[in-house]
């Protein structure tokens, strides 16, 4: 239960924005209304912000609830012990709610990519950003020296590379089929059958026949299957990655500031209002992420596996299917049914008799060409 009442919880004033872009359009909000009337008549609803608060308020009257039932039971009585428990629990699980919320709060702050421009960012600079990046720096080149000490966090660390291995993945994976697209295309440049042959039989024009099949039909169709079972698939994970990365970042930042905050704390024994929020804001993303990144990497390698499978199982009917329209035109041809040593018997001979004849030509040209008189 509780783990239901987090995500719902934290996912409310989303769920209101979403209400409040539904009223913007007339017709989907007299849908609305009416399916409201015909289902829920009794309750006077006019949008659904009336039922989506309903679980929010509910889940804090649990324990004043309880704490009610269990004031007019007697401590004698045998419910009274589990009782007790119940009103901890549900105190608990409210107090986790909130603590869950916050830091889905301060990530929603931090988590999305930023498009400023250079007149923007240097509107950002002031004296106290600019001296907050320079002891993030300098206290970033002391970790790389060796001279402090990085806080470690083993379980962090090790999501956080299984993290950056999917990221590196992925970027490496759209390369390499952008690469292999091009490639692809490269080798279609050539478009024999668009060129008229003047052979009106033979070899030439199956592979005529065959050129043209390729480069109307196979090709548009695997292109098309790639864009879809792949590449959109590729990129909207893609950017799935940005919040989590944008988090990552920000997380290393507030480290830097919470190492020195507790240097601080340390000499003089207490710390300033802001040092102290910034404290629980590091606290906050690192809970987070090590709550949210083993679930998150597990998707996303999950669509990985899948993204790559799509990509053979294509690259596999595009080898079948050309394979098979190029055994259908060897069949047309006077060989196509002749037995491999026999084909390469005639392929043999073929050769021969060709180079036979360029000799001959060759001897015939020099023959009848005079030789070259020196000016």
């Amino acid at each position: 239960m509780e783990t239901v009442y987090k995500i719902y919880c934290a996912s409310y004033e989303h769920a209101l924005l979403l209400v409040e872009s539904y009223r913007k359009d007339p017709r989907l909000q007299e849908e609305i209304l009416e399916t409201l009337n015909a289902t829920v008549p009794h309750t006077g609803a006019s949008d659904l912000s009336f039922f989506l608060v309903m679980p929010v308020q509910r889940v804090t009257k649990y324990p004043l609830l309880l704490a009610k039932i269990l004031e007019n039971t007697p401590t004698s009585a045998s419910a009274y012990p589990a009782l007790q428990a119940a009103v901890r629990a549900m105190a608990q699980v409210n107090a986790n709610i909130n603590e869950y919320k916050r830091r889905r709060e301060v990530a929603t702050k931090y988590n999305k990519a930023e498009h400023l421009t250079l007149r923007d960012r240097f509107a950002r600079l002031n004296t106290h950003s600019i001296a907050k990046k320079t002891t993030r720096l300098s206290r970033l080149f002391m970790h790389e020296a060796g001279i402090v000490a990085k806080t470690e966090d083993r379980e962090y660390d090790d999501l956080e590379e299984k993290f950056q291995c999917v990221v590196s993945s992925v970027a490496v994976l759209k390369e390499n089929v952008a690469s292999y697209l091009g490639h692809l295309e490269a080798f279609l440049v050539p478009t024999p059958h668009k060129h008229e042959l003047q052979i009106d039989e033979g070899p030439a024009q199956q592979y005529r026949h065959f050129a043209e099949y390729f480069h109307r039909t196979v090709f548009p169709e695997f292109k098309q299957r790639l864009d879809r079972l792949v590449c959109q698939p590729l990129c909207s994970l893609s950017d799935m990655l940005v919040g989590p990365q944008q988090l990552v970042k920000k997380r290393l930042d507030k480290l830097l500031d919470y190492e020195e905050i507790q240097e601080r704390k340390s000499e003089m024994g207490s710390v300033t209002y802001d040092e102290e929020a910034a404290t629980n804001t590091y606290l906050a993303i690192n809970a987070l992420l090590v709550a949210e990144l083993p679930r998150f990497n597990q998707v996303a390698v999950q669509l990985l596996g899948q993204i790559l499978c799509s990509l053979s199982a294509l690259q596999r009917d595009l080898a079948a299917q050309v394979l098979h329209q190029a055994e259908k035109e060897l069949e047309q041809m006077p060989h196509g049914r002749m037995p491999l040593p026999s084909f390469w018997k005639m392929v043999e001979d073929t050769l021969q008799q060709s180079g036979a004849q360029l000799r001959t030509f060759c001897q015939t040209f020099q023959t009848v060409t005079p030789s070259p008189v020196t000016q």
